[in-house]
């Protein structure tokens, strides 16, 4: 294959397949610096490699997030998100012009934003809650081993994956928990799936339904910022110390508003299950990984080690998008003021130049300096409580794991941002035996 054959775009094929491995290894050897134009996708540079993905992912200033590209998309994709969003904004009489969120935005702006609720994402912070991710971890992991022993076969993402992530962001927020399971269908119907026609009523086409839906996940959020309001917004929960927050001696507009509370609660809820998954079907692809684990249990650093080979492993964000602002050289390629790039991390991830064997899944690995979080000004706010959501499942999950295996075909979402995995079964090994 000549790479200037090679498509890493195609949604069917992150569907059907999963990561673009090869044409991705294809890029890094053969073209780390690759201006990608093809059919569908609005051009860009396309970055492949760890070290060039570490160097435009931290230069902010040359290469930035608020100039209206933050992820790579099809360009029919791209178009529906921005017309959907400015159709909405400008039903509310908000500005249509305003970034959904302040992740579209760079510094000073970017950082004066993030600063509000910062402290709560440390890890002194997560020392605070790390009694309530473990008891949660316990419950849901007995739970999953419960609904095995009883019926045979469980589904890792509906019945585990989704719980913790979605407890612990929920939980920050003040959510009710009577709203998980709601909040959890609204940030399901982002991602454009046939499957999602199960949350449609009576006779409403998929565009009608998400759109339903969207307005209804923004409805409920000013419903929580509302409840705060007549509490005196006293509370610890995120959306109670946004109304407490200024920015540059200003509180945050409503548009605002939605903006932070909504990406929080996708950020917290997606990419940390995706990663409990795939980590999931990894230990299970790779047995003495696991037992290695399971006979650890009590060590922390191991069980850190193997998270981290988790995230590296399965690079739960595949990829971001930056601006160029100035013209500037990349691995000795000219690139423009106004060029498009994107950042492929997963692709980054299994750079031969900065990891031994990246294609080998080694819970012991060391040094394990990946880019699961980016890097730069632009870095994962939510990196620490994802790392203790995850050391958390973990130690709850691996002695449920020993008595599993796979059952049939794992599901993907076709998606270019994240890697959503919709469903894998699992079965006990004596109930595999006895159907053989």
């Amino acid at each position: 294959m000549h790479v200037d054959e090679a498509i890493i775009h195609d949604l069917d094929r992150y569907r059907t397949e999963g990561y673009p491995w090869a044409e991705w290894d294809l890029f890094r050897n053969e073209a780390p610096v690759y201006w990608y134009e093809r059919e569908g996708i609005t051009p860009f540079w396309s970055i492949t490699r760890y070290a060039d993905v570490k160097h435009v992912s931290g230069d902010n200033e040359t290469f930035a997030n608020g100039e209206g590209r933050l992820r790579l998309d099809l360009a029919e994709r791209d178009t529906r998100f921005w017309d959907g969003y400015r159709e909405r904004m400008m039903e509310r009489g908000w500005d249509p012009n305003e970034p959904p969120d302040f992740i579209y935005t760079d510094r000073p702006v970017h950082w004066d934003m993030r600063r509000l609720v910062a402290p709560e994402f440390t890890p002194k912070a997560m020392r605070s809650r790390e009694e309530s991710l473990t008891l949660h971890a316990q419950l849901y992991a007995t739970e999953f081993a419960n609904q095995v022993r009883n019926h045979g076969t469980a589904d890792l993402v509906e019945d585990l994956a989704v719980k913790l992530p979605l407890a612990a962001i929920c939980e920050m927020m003040g959510a009710s928990p009577q709203d998980w399971e709601q909040v959890h269908a609204w940030t399901a119907v982002l991602f454009d799936d046939p499957a999602l026609m199960r949350f449609a009523k009576n006779d409403e086409s998929k565009k009608e339904m998400r759109r339903r839906m969207f307005v209804e996940f923004e409805d409920w959020i000013f419903e929580q910022i509302a409840d705060r309001r007549s509490a005196g917004c006293t509370g610890p929960d995120l959306i109670s110390i946004l109304l407490r927050s200024e920015v540059a001696n200003e509180p945050l507009t409503p548009q605002q508003l939605l903006g932070y509370i909504r990406v929080l609660i996708l950020a917290g809820n997606e990419t940390t299950r995706n990663a409990a998954t795939g980590g999931m079907i990894a230990l299970l692809e790779h047995p003495a990984e696991l037992d290695f684990l399971v006979e650890h249990l009590e060590e922390r650093e191991v069980i850190d080690a193997g998270v981290e080979e988790i995230l590296r492993w399965t690079s739960p964000v595949i990829q971001f998008a930056r601006v160029c602002t100035r013209d500037t050289e990349v691995n000795g390629q000219l690139i423009k003021a106004g060029d498009h790039v994107g950042i492929w991390h997963a692709s980054a991830n299994r750079d031969e130049r900065q990891f031994a064997e990246p294609y080998r899944f080694d819970v012991q690995r060391s040094p394990n300096e990946h880019v699961a979080f980016g890097h730069g000004a632009h870095f994962c706010l939510g990196t620490h409580l994802a790392r203790w959501e995850l050391r958390a499942f973990f130690t709850a999950v691996l002695p449920v794991l020993t008595d599993l295996q796979l059952d049939g075909e794992l599901e993907r979402v076709g998606h270019l941002h994240v890697g959503p995995i919709q469903r894998q079964m699992v079965v006990r090994r004596d109930n595999a035996s006895t159907k053989s």
